[in-house]
């Protein structure tokens, strides 16, 4: 079982984007685990040993701040010797506001902070620099806040995408844009700048990782 620690979001300004927080740490540590496709962004700040992502295309050892975007295919990752992360899982379209990028073409990838946002990058770098981990944690919030831009037009088009992705499930892409006049193109537009994934692909991963969870529970009872 990995150690994993789970932090709740404390500002309500960041919950609509962020899940939650967590840490992980180790010593003399032979982790060796599945990552199957999942509708969290993570964004990973790796404060120990080399981090090694295996997927069709191979071995990838991962920048120390990374981005492990949204998942559609499942991934192994390996870590051995010291293990310190600390991570935070993003909504499906809650990392833009923070990066101000568009994420279209870094689905199933893993994405350098550094070149994609050199400033949250280095705030991240120095609240991490604390020693108590409570602290880090608090750290990395107040950072996050302060790199938090959210204007009308984002917040309109993050709730619809929200409304889209969380509906009925037989709800499809058309039916839903039709409902709320919304024209589809747009749409898809600005899922994949938010998300780097058609609506089409995010309903699918999301439907997945509900199925597996339901599985998950099922198999503890």
């Amino acid at each position: 079982m990995i150690p994993i620690t789970r932090y709740n979001i404390k500002n309500p300004a960041l919950s609509p984007w962020i899940k939650f927080m967590w840490h992980l740490r180790a010593e003399n540590a032979d982790f060796h685990y599945k990552l199957l496709p999942t509708e969290n962004i993570d964004l990973l700040l790796n404060l120990g040993s080399d981090l090694i992502y295996e997927r069709k295309g191979g071995f990838i050892t991962a920048p120390p701040f990374h981005i492990n975007g949204l998942r559609s295919n499942p991934s192994f990752i390996h870590q051995q010797g010291k293990v310190n992360i600390f991570g935070i899982a993003f909504r499906p379209f809650g990392l833009f506001p923070f990066v101000h990028e568009s994420l279209a073409g870094l689905q199933d990838s893993i994405v350098n902070l550094q070149e994609l946002c050199p400033g949250l990058y280095d705030k991240l770098h120095s609240a991490v620099s604390e020693r108590d981990i409570e602290t880090v944690i608090t750290a990395i919030e107040q950072t996050l806040i302060e790199q938090l831009t959210v204007n009308a037009a984002f917040e309109k088009n993050a709730n619809q995408l929200s409304a889209f992705l969380y509906a009925d499930e037989t709800l499809t892409v058309q039916s839903f844009c039709r409902e709320k006049s919304i024209n589809i193109k747009t749409f898809e537009r600005y899922t994949k700048a938010y998300t780097g994934f058609t609506p089409k692909t995010l309903i699918r991963i999301m439907r997945f990782q509900k199925s597996s969870n339901q599985l998950s529970h099922q198999k503890r009872t």
